[in-house]
């Protein structure tokens, strides 16, 4: 991704979540906390695959577009379970937080999506940008 996209998508989560938690909007607005959980996940497994594989990583999580859509699956179950217990600690010290476990479930599906779907765009993205086959990553890109 161009630098200014990936900077782009960093301050719009940034200012989604701030404004969020500044004028208590994931309740009250609809799809707020739906979107907010979807796009941070996203955005986060998206930016740090291209990081890691600009910066000489190898292709050892995401080898197969199944093995990215597991690994960042994974990566979004992680952060938003844990993001989970941190809203759970934030209401017991009295910011008003909803943690019921239908939101909590609900939550933690998005982050799993998110996080697929991030690992997934980064995955399809980085063959294309380092010319590797969509099979195999050790081959060329055939075409």
């Amino acid at each position: 991704m161009p630098r200014s996209w990936v900077i782009a998508l960093i301050l719009i989560c940034i200012a989604l979540n701030g404004a969020g938690f500044l004028w208590h909007l994931f309740e009250p607005v609809p799809f707020y906390d739906e979107i907010a959980h979807f796009l941070t996940p996203f955005v986060l497994v998206a930016v740090v695959a291209e990081i890691i594989y600009r910066n000489g990583g190898d292709d050892e999580f995401f080898g197969t577009p199944r093995r990215a859509v597991i690994t960042g699956a994974a990566v979004g179950f992680i952060g938003a379970a844990g993001w989970e217990l941190v809203e759970v600690v934030l209401d017991l010290l009295g910011f008003p937080i909803s943690h019921t476990i239908a939101d909590t479930i609900f939550d933690v599906v998005l982050g799993i999506a998110g996080g697929a779907i991030g690992a997934w765009a980064a995955d399809r993205y980085l063959d294309r940008l380092f010319g590797r086959s969509r099979i195999d990553p050790n081959r060329p890109r055939v075409r």
